[in-house]
């Protein structure tokens, strides 16, 4: 009888020594990482990324994303993304214009500056689908809104023949749109350090809203290669 208590008490006392040494550090819920920020490269249907022709010129959009997110479970996170790339570009233009067959043809020519910006907005629902945290490789499933801005400035000066006279004048264009798209889509997360991991998302967004009657409502893709780094502790 007073082995058995003797066996008791020291399960008792070592219970606490046992949990402690079967938890590892990788999959305890309370000492992972609660935020994260990442950097990368992005690219969409409006925002694509490689040479885009200007005039007689080209130049080369490179679309860059920077995310934060916080971790709300283990397995469930929300992450807000900011994806930005722009554009300049001088550029001077001439040309004839043919009005009729028996009218002489008018002469334009103009110089001026172009400037193109393209900003990705998107709060999205982060799961992860493995079921065991500590693998250095997960796949998670995303799902929600992306909001899509394109802008451009253009300012300069024209030329125009008026029965042999030129007539020159400045002017200053603006344009700019919205457009509203669901996002849902996978993600692939390989850690590279304790802290650091390497990220790939692929999004399939479909349009829901946009200020121009004319733009493109259908389904595109959009996708991120970049780096997250993990801090905090819960």
């Amino acid at each position: 009888m007073l082995s058995s208590r003797l066996a008791l008490g020291a399960l008792l006392l070592a219970a606490p020594v046992l949990g402690h040494a079967q938890t590892s550090p990788a999959t305890d819920a309370t000492a992972a990482p609660r935020f994260y920020v990442g950097l990368g490269a992005y690219s969409s249907y409006y925002q694509r990324f490689g040479r885009e022709y200007l005039g007689t010129g080209a130049q080369v959009r490179v679309p860059v994303q920077l995310t934060a997110g916080y971790q709300l479970r283990p397995r469930l996170a929300v992450q807000l993304g900011v994806a930005y790339s722009g554009i300049s570009q001088d550029y001077a233009t001439a040309y004839y214009v043919y009005y009729t067959m028996n009218a002489p043809a008018g002469y334009t020519e103009s110089k001026g500056a172009y400037t193109s910006r393209r900003t990705s907005v998107s709060a999205l629902a982060r799961y992860t689908l493995t079921r065991n945290l500590s693998h250095r490789l997960q796949f998670d499933a995303l799902g929600g809104l992306t909001l899509e801005r394109s802008s451009s400035h253009s300012k300069g000066i024209r030329s125009d023949s008026v029965q042999n006279t030129f007539v020159t004048a400045p002017y200053d264009y603006r344009y700019a749109q919205n457009n509203l798209v669901l996002s849902l889509g996978a993600g692939v997360c390989y850690r590279i350090a304790p802290r650091f991991d390497l990220t790939y998302d692929l999004l399939l967004n479909g349009g829901v809203w946009s200020d121009q009657s004319y733009l493109y409502k259908g389904l595109s893709f959009s996708n991120a290669l970049g780096l997250r780094y993990r801090f905090g502790q819960r």
